[in-house]
């Protein structure tokens, strides 16, 4: 049975909460669902329309927004006050917080009433509100981001050094030569530095440095 929205507690004063979305009839179902709510007032604006001067709370519905643009539109509406995606995927969640880790909320397409308006208590009242499965996901690679670094931190001045020239593309032959060392250095130093790394392969070494650790 359909139930009926339940409104947070008034505030002491009305605040403005603002949809950005390219789908009117969103839109309008939106501000529908909100009008009960007397300690909010519904804005509804097109991704292009973001005024800088309006609005307590900000939401993106990043479903009617063209990907190739959410990031800018984001830079934008994250200078405005508190902001949070709305018909944001599992995946596109977790990309769009990595790159805009001041992303406040995040609402799936099939949450509920009940987690829109106690999201939206939430963040009006300078909270977050972050679904458990992009908060397990953002945990689980912050540990593996930990991991790397540490593993990285266990490598000697030389390990390091070499495994910069393999992120080069350097052999094992012109790595030696470059380091007056032998090819049998060279290959024993690689193997354990693969080996504090975690990694496979040099391939997999150079992913590590590059990508989790952010060495160019």
């Amino acid at each position: 049975m359909d139930m009926e929205p339940v409104c947070a507690s008034p505030s002491s004063s009305q605040q403005t909460i603002t949809l950005l979305t390219s789908n009117v009839l969103l839109g309008h179902l939106f501000r529908h669902f909100l009008d009960s709510c007397a300690e909010w007032k519904v804005n509804l604006l097109s991704p292009d329309e973001l005024d800088v001067s309006d609005g307590d709370l900000w939401l993106l519905d990043v479903s009617s927004v063209d990907p190739q643009r959410i990031s800018s539109i984001l830079e934008r509406l994250l200078l405005c006050g508190p902001g949070a995606l709305v018909n944001a995927s599992l995946a596109e969640a977790v990309r769009l917080l990595e790159r805009h880790p001041d992303i406040n909320g995040v609402f799936f397409s099939h949450s509920s009433r009940e987690q829109l308006l106690s999201g939206l208590d939430t963040l009006s009242r300078g909270g977050v509100w972050l679904p458990r499965m992009v908060m397990e996901h953002l945990l689980l690679q912050l540990r593996r981001m930990r991991q790397s670094a540490e593993s990285m931190a266990a490598l000697t001045a030389r390990e390091q050094e070499i495994l910069c020239l393999v992120g080069k593309g350097l052999s094992n032959g012109e790595i030696a030569e470059q380091l007056c060392l032998s090819p049998h250095t060279i290959k024993s130093h690689v193997h354990n530095l693969l080996g504090k790394l975690g990694a496979s392969n040099r391939v997999e070494a150079v992913f590590l440095l590059r990508n989790r650790l952010g060495w160019s």
